[in-house]
């Protein structure tokens, strides 16, 4: 097998998140938690590759596609959404090969904060990204919440809960968010992701002050909004 490693494109991207979506459930049936994940459209992956098409990689061999990585920057923060290889090719080193380019991606754009999401039961790709400096950091509890049910239990608090909207006011509350719970701003993904009406999502308010944004935002822009009902690890390099 003569396995060759190029940027994806554009119109393969929805074909690579089916490889995406097969690797999951293969891993999750695997390990007895049955299939996880669902096919859903590229949207995010896709303004990516506009935004900075570097960090979409595929492995392919005689035009088969046996892997996928996905990774993106905002400053100085570095994050891999997505790093699949499909079931049958797996153990073979495809893995390894794309993670090189997406840290590749890191350093070109000047990224030295680093950080993946996987789950506590993926050993093997623990391992791979300990072999290059990501190590394991703490759990993360993913928990998600119809709108409507968030809406009624806030209903006797002193919070208010409104559509996110493309406005200035609302994309600046949202830097700030950003800056002070992640140290750092995504106000491109905010941008694209409250022009999208199948992820806007609600933001809440104390008064006239914003004080936080759905879980769909956020677990949206990461790339990881399937992954809610089980605890998955962080790994996470510093400053080099």
């Amino acid at each position: 097998m003569s396995v060759a490693y190029r940027r994806a494109r554009a119109e393969e991207i929805e074909r690579a998140e089916e490889l995406v979506v097969r690797s999951i459930n293969d891993l999750t049936e695997r390990h007895g938690f049955g299939p996880m994940a669902t096919l859903r459209p590229p949207q995010f992956q896709l303004f990516s590759w506009n935004d900075d098409p570097d960090g979409l990689w595929v492995a392919e061999d005689a035009g088969q596609m046996l892997g996928f990585a996905f990774s993106w920057v905002c400053g100085d923060f570095w994050f891999l959404a997505e790093l699949f290889v499909s079931p049958g090719n797996q153990g073979g080193g495809i893995g390894n090969e794309l993670l090189k380019r997406t840290l590749q991606h890191a350093q070109k754009m000047g990224a030295a904060k680093k950080a993946l999401i996987t789950f506590t039961f993926n050993t093997v790709s623990q391992g791979l990204y300990i072999r290059h400096g990501l190590l394991p950091r703490f759990p993360i509890y993913f928990f998600k919440v119809e709108r409507e049910v968030l809406r009624g239990r806030l209903q006797n608090s002193q919070l208010r809960c409104l559509p996110l909207q493309n406005t200035a006011s609302h994309l600046q509350s949202l830097v700030q968010i950003d800056a002070k719970a992640l140290g750092l701003s995504r106000e491109k993904h905010h941008r694209f992701l409250i022009s999208n009406k199948a992820m806007r999502g609600v933001a809440l308010h104390a008064r006239d002050d914003c004080i936080g944004m759905s879980t769909l935002v956020q677990t949206a822009i990461l790339g990881r909004s399937r992954w809610c009902s089980q605890t998955p690890w962080t790994l996470h390099s510093g400053p080099h």
